[in-house]
C-alpha cells in the first residue's frame, strides 16, 4: 500500500510540478520505444509485381502502432477503404509518399515484392513514415503524433509500368555544333573574346539535346570577357571555341577531361559531362 501510494504521489508531481517544488524544471521528453521493420504477407498475389518507377494502384489502412495490442493496431488514422475506392495512383521507388510504403510494396530481401491481388501488413518504425512530423485530427480520424510508428495494410490491386528512358552515355570527345554561323572576326586559341553562355548538366535520359539542370548562364545579361588560354577558361573551351565567327552560335559538349574532372564545382558534381550554347559577341 505505500508503494502504490508513493506511485499516486510521483504522478501527482508530474501533473502539478509547482506544488512538488518543480516548477523550473524542463519538461522530460517522452521517449517512444520503435519496433523493428517488418513485412507480412496475408494474400500472396498471383499477378505481376511492380518494380522502382512502376506505377502501382493500392488500397492501405494506417494504424498507430500499439504494443499492448495482439496485431499492432492501435487506432486507426488513414485509409483509402474507407473511402470505397483505390487510394490515387503513384510511382513506387521514388519517395513519391513515404519511404516505409516503398518498401512495404517493393519488399526488402529475403522478403519480395508484393504482386497483383495480394495483401500485405507492414510495421514501420516513425523513420520510415512521417518521422518528427505530426499531424492534427483529420475528418473521422485522430491525430498523427510526432515519431509515430505505424501498422499498414496494403492491398495491390494493380501495376502499370513505368515507361523506361534509356540512357544515352556521352561521347568521350568533344563534340561541337554551330547552330549559327556568324560572319565577323574569327576566334583563335589565345585570344580574348566576348561572348554569352549557357551551361548545362549533360543527362542522357533527355534526348534529343540531352540538356539536364542548367547551372549558370548570361544569355540575356551582359556579356563576359574570357581569355582561352589554360588556367583561364577549360580545355573544352580551348579547344572548341577557335573556328567561331562573331554572330556565330555554337553548342559544345565537353567530357569531364576537358572541363572539370573530378573535382566538383558549386552545381557540377565530380565527372560532369557538360553542355554549352555559346553566342560569340566579340574578339579582341
Amino acid at each position: 500500500m505505500k508503494s502504490m501510494f508513493q506511485y499516486f504521489a510521483a504522478v501527482a508531481c508530474v501533473a502539478a510540478l509547482t506544488a512538488c517544488g518543480g516548477g523550473s524544471k524542463a519538461p522530460v521528453a517522452v521517449v517512444v520505444v520503435q519496433p523493428a521493420f517488418k513485412l507480412t504477407d496475408t494474400v500472396v498475389g498471383t499477378g505481376a509485381a511492380p518494380k522502382a518507377g512502376d506505377i502501382v494502384v493500392i488500397n492501405f489502412t494506417g494504424y498507430l502502432y500499439d504494443l499492448t495490442k495482439a496485431d499492432f493496431k492501435g487506432a486507426k488514422v488513414e485509409s483509402s477503404v474507407d473511402t470505397g475506392k483505390p487510394a490515387s495512383p503513384f510511382t513506387v521507388g521514388l519517395g513519391a509518399v513515404v519511404v516505409g510504403w516503398d518498401q512495404a510494396i517493393l519488399g526488402v530481401a529475403p522478403v519480395a515484392a508484393m504482386k497483383i491481388g495480394g495483401k500485405r501488413t507492414a510495421i514501420l518504425p516513425a523513420n520510415l513514415v512521417y518521422g518528427a512530423a505530426s499531424r492534427a485530427a483529420t475528418g473521422i480520424y485522430p491525430a498523427i503524433p510526432a515519431n509515430s510508428p505505424m501498422v499498414y495494410d496494403f492491398e495491390l490491386v494493380d501495376v502499370i509500368p513505368g515507361v523506361t528512358i534509356p540512357n544515352v552515355p556521352p561521347l568521350p570527345t568533344l563534340q561541337k555544333a554551330d547552330t549559327l554561323i556568324g560572319t565577323g572576326a574569327t576566334a583563335s586559341a589565345g585570344q580574348t573574346i566576348t561572348a554569352n553562355y549557357a551551361l548545362y548538366l549533360y543527362d542522357g535520359t533527355r534526348p534529343p539535346d540531352y540538356r539536364g539542370p542548367q547551372v549558370s548562364s548570361n544569355i540575356g545579361g551582359t556579356s563576359q570577357d574570357f581569355v582561352l588560354v589554360d588556367g583561364k577558361v577549360i580545355t573544352g573551351w580551348i579547344q572548341g571555341v577557335p573556328g567561331m565567327q562573331v554572330g556565330g552560335k555554337r553548342t559544345l559538349i565537353v567530357p569531364p577531361d576537358l572541363g572539370y574532372g573530378a573535382v566538383a564545382q558549386t552545381g557540377i558534381p565530380a565527372n560532369s559531362t557538360l553542355i554549352f550554347d555559346i553566342v560569340l559577341v566579340g574578339v579582341k
